[in-house]
């Protein structure tokens, strides 16, 4: 959606593309698109969404095509209008939280925990269902069980863990980059939670490493997004997504 941001986390993924910005009528250009063909979620991710002023009319042009909006934000900054689209439409938020406690703020170098957990209960006064994403550098595994146990105590109804890959700002940071017996210790970390947890929470691994992710940049064009930058695959510019958006609305 944007690739603005109002933290600073060191191991940010996002690929290093322009700060193009799509306007509201070519997203709903790219839903009419999604719409023909029968997706059935959206994830609306940055950079940082909830930057975008029009973000309830992008959530709300979705929602009305039958597609669920899943906001994924740092979760300091989400206005009551927010809120209100995405219960309107049955959306979901997704919270990217790496500690939890107060030292999350050290991640994204930015202080904000108080305003993280007041948007949690305002998520769970509003029955906004909402999911938390934690990524996971070399050396942070002993932290997955806190973690997990901190989603469990705000009602989230699952957690992410992201074992970081060497894409965007992390690339350039050695001390990210994980060797395969790390990761395989981070994929067994997440079966025993998933075990241990599951009354409670439902427990996922999201390794990139692993699957092919489809993502519509900020400049409007289609990639197949993999765990390096240069493996990436661009399926079609702006343009010709924009050309297939207009024959399907015809």
């Amino acid at each position: 959606m944007t690739r603005r941001c109002n933290a600073a986390c060191s191991f940010c993924q996002a690929p290093n593309t322009d700060r193009s910005t799509l306007t509201l009528g070519e997203m709903d250009v790219i839903g009419a698109v999604l719409e023909s063909r029968d997706l059935s979620t959206i994830k609306l991710s940055g950079g940082e969404p909830t930057t975008r002023s029009d973000l309830p009319r992008i959530v709300t042009a979705f929602g009305l095509r039958g597609i669920k909006p899943v906001v994924i934000t740092n979760g300091f900054r989400i206005d009551a209008p927010v809120f209100g689209a995405l219960r309107a439409v049955d959306g979901e938020l997704k919270f990217s939280v790496h500690r939890p406690g107060p030292d999350n703020d050290l991640v994204l170098r930015v202080s904000s925990f108080p305003r993280i957990l007041a948007n949690m209960e305002a998520a769970r006064a509003l029955r906004v269902p909402f999911s938390i994403n934690a990524v996971v550098a070399p050396g942070d595994a002993d932290r997955m069980k806190e973690m997990a146990a901190f989603a469990v105590e705000q009602g989230a109804r699952k957690i992410s863990f992201v074992p970081v890959v060497p894409r965007g700002r992390a690339r350039a940071r050695p001390e990210f980059e994980f060797d395969a017996p790390g990761v395989a210790d981070v994929r067994d970390r997440v079966v025993e939670l998933a075990a241990d947890l599951e009354p409670y929470i439902v427990v996922r691994c999201i390794d990139i490493r692993k699957h092919d992710y489809w993502v519509i940049e900020n400049d409007g064009s289609l990639w197949i997004e993999r765990s390096r930058d240069e493996d990436d695959v661009l399926i079609m510019e702006k343009n010709q997504l924009m050309a297939l958006g207009g024959r399907i609305r015809r």
